[in-house]
């Protein structure tokens, strides 16, 4: 996933909508090719890629999974090969980011 985000130029487009999802409750930067989530108290994380990001955001319950609409793009992998055939334009920063936190994993 961070691989397309990178190839496709979308890390902005991926910030804002993840920055959108979290609202409020933290803040989410980009330094290079680290993504930062910051809390409300001053803590920082840095995580090496936007899958790491996702996980840590539902496992620390600052993006409500149900909330989520479900337009059949849960499944990312499959929304992933979609935006590989050849022609194909890049998926929207949306529907990318909704399957990446639909399919994150949790401890």
């Amino acid at each position: 996933m961070t691989a397309y985000v990178n190839r496709h130029r979308m890390k902005p487009a991926v910030l804002a909508e993840l920055r959108r999802c979290v609202g409020r409750r933290a803040r989410i930067t980009v330094l290079g090719d680290q993504w930062v989530l910051g809390s409300r108290t001053g803590r920082q994380q840095i995580f090496p890629d936007v899958e790491s990001l996702a996980d840590a955001l539902v496992d620390q319950r600052l993006v409500d999974r149900s909330a989520l609409p479900d337009d059949g793009g849960g499944d990312f992998e499959r929304v992933l090969e979609g935006g590989h055939h050849h022609g194909a334009p890049p998926l929207d920063a949306g529907r990318l980011v909704r399957a990446l936190l639909l399919s994150a994993d949790t401890v």
